[in-house]
């Protein structure tokens, strides 16, 4: 899972962009181009986590950080957890995201039997730091090993210590890579920025997408360092990999949290805290070596959410379990293995296959950190078979009026036409709202708004959207502590987080939202 990786930011979408290692393995794999992840990052994690969309987990709102006292709500069985009952060995590398103010929240609580990396949303790529804070952890204690070393690399060598490490085991491999790149900050080493010397340093705007790309070099390498590990481990040919990010790219569109937004999602509309293609549809890829020649390289259209991949790699580990009736209660995720097979058979009218529709999101688009949503019921999107709803009273964290195009052309491409399309504002009762409906398999790029044009798909889609507020948790984020001294202590030179500022029964309990947010 990369970070904030733009849908224009791989080779096999932008020729302009070098990424051999991850165009390889869409070429022995299958790119699934209507693959759907959430506008944002913990929300994201949280439904791979658990394979319940946000809304029904709790963290829906905003992202977790590093003084939240709040986490994953531990009522919650992991992805670890399910492979663990199947006899998995389970191991991460990366980034967590997904909070740490007590014990009960740490990965090695929530079924991780290895972990390597930071506990937070991003650091410093070469003192692994955010805010002055350590976030690099190994098993559970801070780590310094190597500091100085720029995060991709180091996360590179753990993912082959541990491939190796796993060679001899007799147990199965489960392991989810939760690289930072290519999040901001943009540092890079002076060989990742050079992979795209073609790009102007001289000019501010060109610099900065270097440097950007330069971060998506790093990714480019994690990924072929990966492919190594598994052929020197002895264990490529049984071998399942999955390619994906957690949402959209952070573009010149959004502006939100910070000023280094130089992802690219062109043609797709907006990015990353977006509810447009931009933000929830990622470049995705599927890699088995059981796949047939003829199927290498080929892309499926079928619907995916990221809380199917829990089910699919659930009945994946079960190869005696039937396909056809494979199901894991309550959650709302799908097994889409029977999509991911050689002999795919997906005639026209049976084009949605395992699912056609979900929910994209639902959640509050103000970003108010201060004074957060009790709700988080304002904002939604939801897709049904080729249409795609989005319908609240914000409009993605963004004043329209402070943003020229919601289609940024990339800088290496400044030959690219413009696009426009109406920008579905709506005035209701002295308000500006958000009223859009797209036919995104037409119209992929969503200028064209068919809200007023078609009625009874609108209705149809807002009564999904009421039964999914009917049933939301009160998201768990809350004012985060006031100062980072709460939650920290010392480590020789350093300060590192600790562990216990937050009880979960009291500071994020999981409870059912209130009929005041179903209105």
């Amino acid at each position: 899972m990369a970070d904030d990786l733009g849908w224009n930011d791989v080779g096999f979408h932008n020729p302009k962009v070098i990424t051999p290692n991850i165009n390889a393995l869409k070429a022995k794999g299958i790119e699934l181009t209507q693959s759907y992840v959430t506008p944002v990052c913990s929300a994201t994690r949280s439904a791979f986590m658990t394979g319940y969309y946000p809304s029904n987990n709790g963290l829906q709102l905003l992202v977790i950080l590093q003084e939240s006292q709040t986490c994953l709500p531990v009522e919650f069985r992991t992805i670890y957890n399910y492979m663990k009952d199947e006899g998995y060995v389970t191991k991460q590398i990366g980034k967590w995201h997904l909070g740490y103010c007590t014990p009960e929240c740490l990965p090695e609580a929530r079924g991780v039997d290895v972990f390597r990396g930071v506990r937070t949303g991003a650091v410093n790529y070469f003192n692994w730091t955010e805010a002055g804070v350590l976030q690099r952890q190994v098993n559970g204690a801070p780590s310094t090993e190597n500091i100085g070393t720029h995060l991709t690399i180091q996360d590179t060598r753990d993912i082959r210590e541990v491939i190796l490490d796993h060679a001899n085991n007799p147990n199965p491999l489960f392991m989810w890579i939760t690289t930072t790149a290519p999040h901001d900050p943009l540092q890079t080493t002076p060989e990742q920025y050079n992979v795209h010397s073609f790009l102007n340093p001289n000019d501010e705007l060109t610099n900065s997408r270097r440097l950007y790309l330069g971060l998506v070099s790093a990714l480019d390498d994690l990924v072929g360092g990966t492919m190594q590990a598994l052929q020197d481990a002895g264990m490529a040919s049984n071998t399942v990999v999955v390619f994906s990010s957690d949402n959209g790219g952070a573009s010149q569109s959004i502006t939100f949290g910070n000023n280094e937004d130089f992802a690219n999602n062109y043609p797709l509309r907006g990015g990353k805290t977006t509810f447009t293609e931009g933000g929830v549809r990622t470049p995705t890829i599927y890699y088995d070596p059981r796949l047939s020649p003829s199927t290498r390289g080929t892309t499926r259209n079928f619907l995916i959410h990221t809380v199917d991949w829990l089910p699919t790699f659930v009945q994946m580990a079960r190869p005696g379990k039937k396909r056809s009736n494979f199901k894991i209660p309550d959650i709302d995720g799908v097994s889409q293995l029977a999509n991911l097979g050689s002999n795919y058979n997906c005639p026209e009218k049976r084009r949605y296959n395992i699912r056609d529709q979900f929910l994209v999101a639902l959640s509050d688009a103000t970003g108010d950190i201060v004074n957060p949503s009790d709700c988080a019921t304002e904002d939604a999107a939801y897709r049904w078979r080729d249409y795609k709803l989005i319908y609240g009273d914000q409009y993605y964290l963004r004043d329209p009026a402070t943003v020229a195009t919601e289609w940024t052309i990339p800088e290496e491409s400044p030959e690219l036409p413009a696009i426009t399309g109406d920008d579905c504002h709506r005035i209701v009762n002295g308000q500006r709202v958000v009223r859009c409906l797209f036919n995104v398999i037409e119209d992929p790029r969503e200028t064209k708004n068919l809200f007023d044009a078609q009625p009874r798909i609108v209705e149809r889609l807002l009564r999904k959207i009421q039964e999914f507020k009917e049933i939301s948790v009160r998201p768990v984020f809350r004012q985060s502590l006031g100062a980072n001294d709460f939650t920290t202590q010392p480590f020789g030179d350093f300060i590192v987080p600790r562990h216990d500022y937050c009880v979960p029964s009291v500071n994020f309990p999981l409870v059912q939202n209130a009929p005041v947010c179903f209105i």
